[in-house]
């Protein structure tokens, strides 16, 4: 009798074990794998879009710079002094729209991009044949930064 319900009983040896084991293992890194390759796609798609609104910004600024250099090229004749450079770079910022530094006396415009940032160009007029020197051309944090104080934290005191 003993034969007969050996016959019929369903075996499940090491060999099976081993084999779920392996597919549960195949099915754990393929989902891992797939949340990786989402996550690299999404990654991708951002910094292309960073990219793309830096160009955007950067062409903006090329052609300020080139409206710049055309109104400079109208009015400057020779070697300037000090005081006609500061008459002229007010008069171009007042043409072009932007800022002149009280300071500095350079000429400066923001370009704004996504996510709170701008395109901040420093213009100095030399007052001879090369007209201006850029000084400056770098992206910055336009945002508005509030620090939330709201949770009282321990000073060490």
């Amino acid at each position: 009798m003993a034969g007969q319900t050996s016959k019929h009983k369903i075996n499940i040896g090491l060999t099976s074990l081993i084999l779920i084991f392996i597919i549960l293992c195949l099915a754990t890194f393929s989902l891992l794998s797939l949340s990786s390759a989402r996550g690299d796609q999404s990654l991708a798609a951002r910094s292309a879009r960073a990219v793309t609104e830096y160009y955007r910004a950067d062409a903006e600024g090329e052609k300020w710079l080139k409206q710049a250099d055309a109104i400079l090229q109208k009015e400057t004749i020779g070697v300037m002094s000090q005081d006609e450079i500061k008459t002229l770079a007010g008069n171009v910022a007042l043409e072009l729209g932007c800022n002149v530094d009280e300071k500095t006396g350079y000429i400066s415009t923001d370009i704004s991009m996504e996510r709170g940032q701008a395109l901040h160009i420093d213009l100095a007029l030399t007052g001879n044949e090369n007209r201006y020197e850029v000084k400056s051309w770098y992206v910055y944090d336009s945002g508005n930064y509030e620090i939330d104080d709201f949770m009282p934290v321990w000073d060490g005191k």
